[in-house]
């Protein structure tokens, strides 16, 4: 599991360092999740979560409840939401996942990223 922060752009996703002591209360991880490997169950009291699936199928659990996430597809999970994700596929998946506060933190700026294609 790598520690890195990413920006997402049409197919395309650019992966930048992560902005410690740069203002911004954020986590951005990469995960690559064995076949019937499950995350969690998890809680994040103050920070919403975005999981964008890249490859491979996911089982989602939200609070009781389960659904299928399939690549090319992203979920956001609410701050004190219950959660578990597990790999359904026979190959491994992978997982971009993002953890912030679900308001902008005090004196954040609002940044645009604009991405030629190459």
């Amino acid at each position: 599991m790598s520690r890195h922060a990413f920006f997402i752009a049409g197919d395309r996703v650019v992966h930048v360092a992560n902005p410690c002591g740069a203002g911004f209360q954020y986590q951005a991880q990469s995960h690559v999740l064995s076949p019937r490997a499950q995350v969690g169950p998890q809680q994040h009291e103050a920070a919403e979560t975005v999981l964008v699936v890249q490859q491979g199928a996911l089982e989602l659990m939200v609070n009781g409840a389960a659904g299928y996430v399939p690549a090319g597809s992203f979920v956001r999970i609410p701050a004190k939401t219950w959660f578990a994700y597990r790999n359904v596929g026979d190959v491994a998946a992978f997982v971009l996942c993002r953890t912030a506060p679900p308001q902008p933190a005090r004196g954040a700026r609002k940044i645009t990223i604009q991405i030629a294609a190459a």
